[in-house]
C-alpha cells in the first residue's frame, strides 16, 4: 500500500484514539508502551501523521500498518518467524521497581 493510501484509509479498529490533543498524547503513550515490547526484536514503531503506524525492522525495512491489530502479523512477517509476546522472558518495569521497595518495607520493624 502506498502512503496516500494510507493516510486516507478509514479504520475503526479499538486501538484508535479520537482526535485532538488528548487523543494525540493517548496515541503516543500507545506507540512508547508497544515500542517498550518491539524493541526486544529490535523493531521499532512510529506514527505516521496520526493514522497510520510505520514499523521499523532491525535491516532497515519498514511497513506502512493502519492500526494495532495488523502490528503482529506486520512483526512476524517482517522477522520470518512467529512471535509470542506472552510467552516472553521479561518483566514490567513497574514490577522491577516495586520490588526492592517492598522488601525494604518488610525488613522495617
Amino acid at each position: 500500500m502506498c502512503g496516500m493510501c494510507g493516510l486516507l484509509q478509514a479504520s475503526g479498529h479499538w486501538s484508535q484514539v479520537p482526535a485532538g490533543s488528548a487523543g494525540r498524547r493517548q496515541r503516543l503513550i500507545q506507540i512508547a508502551r508497544a515500542n517498550r515490547l518491539l524493541a526486544l526484536w529490535r523493531l521499532r514503531l512510529s506514527d505516521f501523521h496520526g493514522q497510520s503506524y510505520v514499523l521499523a525492522g532491525p535491516t532497515g525495512a519498514s511497513v506502512l500498518i493502519a492500526d494495532f491489530g495488523a502490528l503482529w502479523p506486520a512483526a512476524e512477517q517482517m522477522l520470518g518467524r512467529a512471535l509470542d509476546p506472552l510467552a516472553m522472558p521479561w518483566q514490567p518495569a513497574q514490577a522491577q521497581v516495586r520490588a526492592p521497595a517492598q522488601e525494604h518495607r518488610e525488613q522495617v520493624p
